[in-house]
């Protein structure tokens, strides 16, 4: 019986909502929209709902400048907006409709497209729209939506436009065609150019010209001079390169071989006839009129070396030799001398090591501390951003990120550490025989890690606590292979004077010989000390409370395993 009147109270208050939908005086675009899509609920749009919903409608009809029909759909989108992957179905569901009722308005659909008030996405055999937020903006402002661009007057505004193309087409609101339509039409604007001239007097095909441009803008955007075939993919429908285009380009019978626009990568004195470049020509000639020699100075993401904290680590004997060692050979002088000499021996000129060992040592720490003092910015690597859920994502990534390191390092005045800290994700050995995405694709981002590694100019450090599943093709490339042990009784008691000052010879001796912990733990604690003496303000030295919160330290009350090679 309960039910039943909450049933009832229900539809009362449906009832209710709908007659106030028909009689209410619309005040502007949203609030019309809000009563059309109360009335159009199970409605089949039949034409009783056009009736009732005829004040709403003309309202905003009205105001849009669109037709009954267009202004009706465009409200059920705009209920719908926060869902960037609205279907048809979801439409037809709500108002009462088969799907093939809703289908049969696809050219309104159409229409609203085209004024870019939704945007569809037609990728992977499925079709789905969103409300752009630009539109729910003019919306709340009570005007139609007009999509207005900046013009494109130069090379520079050009690839700035292609830019934006190329992220609709990943998001599959733009297909293969309407890409290559939209090329031309931006090369038109451009006519005059250098870069337009030029291409245009190649008497390319629509294909060749797409394929020039994208490979152009990866240059441009990140000076990309090792361009693959899955990079290709994104400039086609599905991600699917047609195998006469692979043919063509394996086989140097593509036109832009032939006209002397591109070229195969060259890795250890071997060309690869699946990784291309612009040939150098290329880049002086057409992209003259963009300033190419700025690529790649971009500071974002670095951590700058006049801005890390001087510190006093604390070694034991073994480490401090060999830190010691690998910051005088990065210091400037040294380090361009040891390179030049590497090189006329033939040998790599990169700098790749390895800090591994047991959490809390002080590893990312030691390398903040080695690019304070060789004056050297870091380019931190977050493996975890890198990892894309969509397989062949990460590949790029990761390719992404070397190119940029090898941008800063051609543009600085000193190489950048690329650090990549808590490494053991990408560093671990590789599946043989990997079946799934998953496997092929971290198997695929360590070997281009493995190739990168093979011609890095600069400095590359990674830590990592677990070095038990050290891939050994990684092992035999690390030139520095730097343990960090749990400090010696000697060490942490220098820790415990260091962190805590107030601490005697004899007291940083007893919490050092009664508590094995790591540099790092001891920071823990004395920074929790720190924190209460502000909070009481007493600042005397405790050390009964010190101990005690030494044996809360670790969460299960045990000393951790040691590891390492």
């Amino acid at each position: 019986m309960r039910e039943l009147n909450i049933r009832k109270s229900d539809e009362k208050t449906n009832t209710m909502q709908k007659e106030i939908a028909i009689t209410a005086k619309p005040r502007n675009i949203l609030e019309s929209f809000e009563h059309i899509v109360e009335l159009a609920e199970d409605s089949n749009l039949n034409n009783d709902f056009f009736e009732k919903a005829d004040r709403q409608i003309k309202y905003a009809a009205r105001k849009l400048k669109l037709s009954p029909m267009q202004t009706v759909l465009l409200s059920l989108f705009v209920d719908r907006s926060e869902d960037q992957r609205i279907m048809i179905s979801e439409l037809a569901r709500y108002t009462g409709c088969r799907t093939t009722r809703i289908l049969r308005l696809s050219d309104d659909i159409d229409v609203l497209e085209k004024l870019r008030y939704v945007r569809a996405s037609r990728g992977g055999n499925s079709l789905h729209y969103r409300v752009p937020a630009p539109v729910l903006k003019a919306l709340r402002q009570n005007q139609p939506y007009v999509h207005t661009e900046e013009p494109v007057v130069d090379t520079q505004s050009f690839f700035d436009r292609f830019k934006r193309l190329i992220q609709e087409k990943k998001n599959d609101e733009l297909s293969h065609d309407a890409l290559s339509t939209r090329v031309k039409e931006l090369l038109c604007d451009i006519k005059d150019t250098v870069f337009a001239t030029a291409l245009r007097r190649c008497d390319f095909n629509d294909e060749d010209n797409l394929l020039f441009v994208f490979m152009a803008h990866l240059f441009v955007e990140n000076n990309d001079d090792n361009i693959q075939f899955c990079d290709i993919e994104d400039i086609f429908d599905d991600e699917e390169i047609p195998g006469y285009i692979k043919r063509m380009l394996r086989s140097h019978e593509s036109q832009l071989f032939y006209k002397k626009l591109i070229e195969n990568v060259n890795e250890d004195g071997m060309a690869r006839s699946d990784a291309f470049k612009l040939t150098e020509e290329t880049k002086e000639t057409m992209l003259s009129e963009l300033n190419i020699s700025q690529i790649g100075k971009s500071e974002k993401g670095l951590i700058k070396h006049d801005t890390l904290t001087e510190k006093k680590l604390i070694y034991n004997r073994a480490e401090a030799e060999q830190i010691d060692e690998l910051s005088s050979i990065l210091s400037e002088e040294r380090f361009n001398r040891v390179q030049s000499r590497l090189r006329e021996a033939g040998m790599r000129p990169g700098f790749c090591c390895i800090f591994y060992g047991a959490p809390g040592t002080g590893k990312t720490e030691t390398v903040y501390q080695i690019a304070r003092q060789t004056g050297r910015d870091i380019m931190r690597v977050d493996v975890d951003r890198i990892k894309s859920c969509w397989v062949g994502e990460s590949e790029k990534n990761i390719k992404a990120l070397f190119t940029r390191y090898r941008n800063m390092c051609r543009n600085s005045a000193k190489a950048p550490i690329l650090l990549f800290n808590e490494a053991d994700a990408v560093l671990g050995v590789r599946l043989e025989g990997a079946s799934s995405a998953v496997d092929k694709m971290e198997n695929s981002i360590q070997n281009i890690i493995l190739q990168e590694m093979e011609t890095l100019e600069g400095i590359m450090i990674a830590t990592t606590n677990l070095t038990g599943n050290l891939d050994k093709a990684f092992e035999r490339r690390f030139l520095y292979k730097i343990k960090f042990d749990k400090p010696t009784v000697k060490a942490r008691a220098a820790i415990w004077q260091t962190l805590l000052k107030g601490l005697t010879l004899d007291q940083a001796d007893s919490l050092a010989n009664q508590f094995d912990l790591s540099g790092g733990e001891i920071e823990n604690i004395a920074r929790k000390h720190t924190v209460n003496a502000i909070l009481s303000g007493d600042s005397s030295i405790d050390i009964q409370a010190i101990a005690k919160t030494c044996r809360n330290e670790r969460l299960n009350g045990t000393d951790r395993t040691r590891i390492g090679f």
